[in-house]
Formats: structure tokens, C-alpha cells, sequence
């Protein structure tokens, strides 16, 4: 398990960049947190309302089975629920683009990752800014299998792959490009990479 809650690679400024010690001259990497939004945001409000809930359901065994004391217990259920559940509701997606392939880790509180996303990069077929002038390609297959990997679909410098899986359905992997993520991209498959000028 990776250290996460390092300050240099803990939030979505973090800096791609290439080094040695990670195994390849073309490493790159970086983390986008997903910000609190949409379908996500109502996510965490319901897990906030069942926290809310358990001390009501403690408040009402205490009243209805006139053993008071039941309601100092309340604090620590909802603690010890909040840690083990709070935790996949504050998500990052880490990117790494090493020795040819492209892999995107799901992350949950900085403290547990999930294998997302992983492929060999000379099998893409586009990788491409998601502009008016690529887009569509993003959406050719109706049936495609689709991987969201950014922080919100509002962000800058969103960008697809198209590839065929190993199941051989064709399948899109949006995430958000920086310039070494892009430069090492390349190296590994030139012809598919479509270069623009990221923020980061």
C-alpha cells in the first residue's frame, strides 16, 4: 500500500513526474480527489443521516427500554461505524503510467486502494482530449464499458482512451492529463496520442 497521506502526493495538485526509482525513465503519476458532487455528494448525506440515525435508535432503546445508560454507548457505535464506513465516501483516483502499461487505483480516505483500471498502452486506440473535436470518438460504441476516473466531469484537461478489453468489448477510460502523464503516454504509443497544453 502506498503512502497517500504523504503531503506530496495526498490532494490533486500533485506534480507528474518522471523517475528512475519507480522502476522506468517514462514513470508518471497523479491523484485527483473527487470532488463532492452530484450522486456523490447525496452519497455521503445518506451515510451522514444513518450516522444521525443510530444515535436516534440508541436514544429510543434507552427511552423505551428505561435503561438510560444505553445512550452513552451511542457515541461509540457511531464512531466505530464512521470508521469503517466514512472512508469510502472520500475517493481519489491514482493514475501511474509504468513499464508500458496505464493504471488507474481507486482510493478510499488515503488508506485503501482498489485496482481500477489497467492496460496496456500500445492497445489504445485514441487517447485524446474530451473537446468538441474528439469527443465523439469518446462515444462511438453505445455499448462500450466506461471508466470514470476524474474528480468532475467539470475539471480541465479531461481526457479518454478507447481500447478493446480482454473480454474484446470495446471500452473508454476517462481521467484528467498532465504533461508527463501525456509525454510518458506517448513514448508507449505515439500514434494514439493526440498532445495538448495541460494546466499541469
Amino acid at each position: 500500500m502506498r503512502n497517500f497521506k504523504n503531503k506530496e502526493r495526498s490532494r490533486s495538485d500533485i506534480v507528474a513526474r518522471a523517475d528512475d526509482a519507480f522502476g522506468s525513465q517514462n514513470y508518471a503519476e497523479y491523484m485527483v480527489d473527487v470532488k463532492k458532487e452530484g450522486k456523490y455528494k447525496r452519497q455521503r448525506g445518506l451515510m451522514i443521516f444513518l450516522y444521525i440515525m443510530i444515535g436516534v435508535l440508541f436514544l429510543g432503546i434507552a427511552f423505551a427500554a428505561s435503561f438510560p445508560w444505553i445512550v452513552l454507548l451511542a457515541p461509540f457505535a457511531i464512531m466505530i461505524t464512521y470508521h469503517a464506513t466514512w472512508h469510502f465516501f472520500s475517493r481519489s483516483y491514482f493514475y501511474t503510467v509504468d513499464g508500458s502499461y496505464f493504471t488507474i487505483l481507486k482510493v478510499y480516505g488515503y488508506k485503501k486502494e482498489d485496482d481500477f483500471v489497467k492496460l496496456r498502452i500500445s492497445e489504445a486506440e485514441m487517447i485524446a482530449p474530451l473537446n468538441d473535436e474528439y469527443k465523439h470518438y469518446a462515444h462511438a460504441h453505445a455499448d462500450a464499458v466506461v471508466y470514470e476516473a476524474v474528480s468532475s466531469f467539470d475539471a480541465s484537461d479531461i481526457y479518454f482512451i478507447t481500447y478493446t478489453n480482454e473480454e474484446g468489448k470495446p471500452s473508454v477510460v476517462f481521467f484528467e492529463a498532465t504533461q508527463g502523464l501525456l509525454k510518458a503516454l506517448r513514448y508507449y504509443n505515439s500514434k494514439a496520442v493526440v498532445m495538448t497544453k495541460t494546466l499541469h
